[in-house]
């Protein structure tokens, strides 16, 4: 779910409601930190299976974030709110 709303935020897939790309960078790097603060406060408390998903989620987010925030540094005319 959260990962979906980052992906959402990084323009990587459509907004369900409006059924349009909407890149929000602040938005996506709050969804970042919100699951690293859910990573680290069901650290332990996790099945494998949850912790390896979780994990996957955060580093695939923060890779694609580090990629958008790239390309609107190299291209400024791209809005990113």
């Amino acid at each position: 779910m959260f990962q979906m709303e980052g992906f959402v935020a990084l323009g990587k897939i459509k907004h369900p409601a409006s059924d349009s790309i909407e890149k929000n960078l602040d938005h996506a790097s709050f969804v970042i930190d919100l699951l690293t603060i859910l990573e680290e406060k069901t650290r332990g408390n996790l099945t494998d299976a949850e912790q390896r998903l979780m994990q996957y989620s955060l580093q695939d987010l923060k890779l694609n974030y580090v990629a958008e925030s790239d390309s609107a540094i190299s291209s400024p005319s791209n809005p990113t709110t």
